[in-house]
């Protein structure tokens, strides 16, 4: 091995000679520029470079004189072991780069596969759910089809039985009323008014709602007499007196017209039909009628609303109160708490047909809400919001009124 101070060669001149013939030969292009691996290249990419960087570099130790050769066999030797260890390298790392290929396309397949099996359930489901959906809807069509059968059977028994009715009504009828006197219906119905319609001041504190219509149309004078159908205990006809106003009330119930004289009140006992009759066009202010048009049949409702447009003046009022079914209980049970009553009329129809009749400015009063305290639920709650309106909410409404002035369209006939 050479020695650095072996007094035969002058090593310092041979570096010199060496770095002075490689920049030779680069000024002179023999050399070429050994290339820089890319910062942002491919692992591939990186270790291709430095396999040629270090080819570049063996063959250009190949280049020099055997005199200079011989100070880098060593480092020649430690080149070649270092070529073949990165191509070793690079065979393993393209071997790597086949099995990641071949890894990539097997997940790709079998995600298409999931992919694949996931639609056919999906649409598999959907089949079922369609199919189910078609079954359930045959379903319905038979029992719509059975209920309908169901519907007209009864149907037929229902005008059946009203036919056998009316075959008998007439004599069974009379035999009844001939053993019953009426005198005492009157009284078990006064008794029952007592009972359920409240005290004499709580009914006058409910109606005095109805005063500012009064004024307002400057009705219950002597020229625009206050007329009120079916008075019963005088309830309204008090409460006009105490406010200086002239009226009359008519009933059929002698006990409950005893009651009114009791009290120094104007009243007659009729058919309430039959007094609006006897009445010449144009002759009141205001007729009311408080909880009577549902005791009467819808024919005899028409005629009454049209015989009240007859007999009122012009601007003059009309007053109609009635059970609200929009409060479930009432309609569907309290109102038949009365045995005298027929059916429930919702407000919409009772409104309706006062404009029918020739009235406007038909307004709706909604009257009695329950109490608060009967409420359930969170105020805040729409669900108990709704709950407490249909169950809760005012157990009486009213409509009211005005006949036109010079009104031109002829009263509704009765029965219409």
């Amino acid at each position: 091995m050479l020695e650095s101070k072996n007094p035969e060669i002058d090593v310092q001149e041979l570096m010199a000679r060496v770095q002075a013939e490689v920049q030779r030969r680069r000024a002179a292009g023999g050399m070429p520029p050994v290339p820089q691996p890319s910062l942002f290249g491919s692992l591939e990419n990186q270790v291709g470079d430095a396999i040629r960087q270090a080819r570049q570099k063996h063959e250009m130790y190949a280049r020099f004189p055997k005199r200079i050769q011989r100070l880098f066999r060593d480092q020649g030797g430690v080149n070649a072991e270092l070529l073949r260890a990165v191509d070793l390298l690079a065979k393993q790392l393209v071997a790597l780069q086949a099995e990641q290929q071949k890894a990539e396309r097997e997940m790709r397949r079998q995600r298409e596969a999931s992919q694949r099996e996931i639609l056919s359930q999906r649409e598999a489901s959907q089949r079922e759910i369609l199919s189910q959906r078609e079954a359930s809807q045959r379903e319905i069509t038979a029992l719509k089809g059975e209920a309908s059968s169901q519907r007209l059977a009864l149907t037929c028994l229902f005008d059946e039985v009203r036919a056998l009715h009316r075959r008998t009504a007439g004599v069974v009828g009379r035999e009844k009323a001939t053993g019953i006197q009426q005198d005492k219906l009157d009284a078990f119905y006064l008794a029952f008014e007592n009972r359920y319609r409240g005290s004499r001041e709580e009914i006058k504190r409910r109606l005095s709602v109805y005063l500012p219509y009064v004024t307002q149309a400057g009705v219950g004078t002597a020229e625009k007499p206050i007329l009120d159908l079916g008075c019963g205990r005088g309830e309204w006809l008090e409460l006009l007196k105490e406010n200086g106003c002239t009226a009359r009330g008519v009933d059929m119930n002698p006990s409950a017209l005893a009651t009114c004289r009791e009290f120094g009140l104007d009243v007659v006992g009729a058919d309430i039909m039959n007094c609006l009759r006897s009445l010449p066009d144009r002759s009141q202010g205001m007729v009311t009628g408080f909880h009577i048009i549902e005791h009467l049949p819808m024919p005899l409702v028409l005629e009454l609303i049209a015989e009240l447009h007859r007999v009122l003046q012009e601007r003059g009022l009309v007053a109609l109160e009635s059970p609200n079914p929009a409060n479930i209980q009432v309609g569907a049970c309290n109102f038949y708490l009365d045995p005298t009553h027929l059916r429930p009329l919702p407000c919409g129809l009772t409104a309706f047909m006062l404009e029918y009749a020739g009235f406007t400015d038909v307004r709706a009063l909604y009257l009695q809400p329950v109490e608060t305290s009967s409420h359930v639920g969170p105020s805040d709650s729409p669900v108990a919001q709704r709950f407490n309106e249909y169950f809760f909410g005012p157990q009486d409404y009213a409509v009211v009124g005005t006949k036109p002035v010079a009104c031109g369209g002829a009263p509704v006939q009765a029965g219409v």
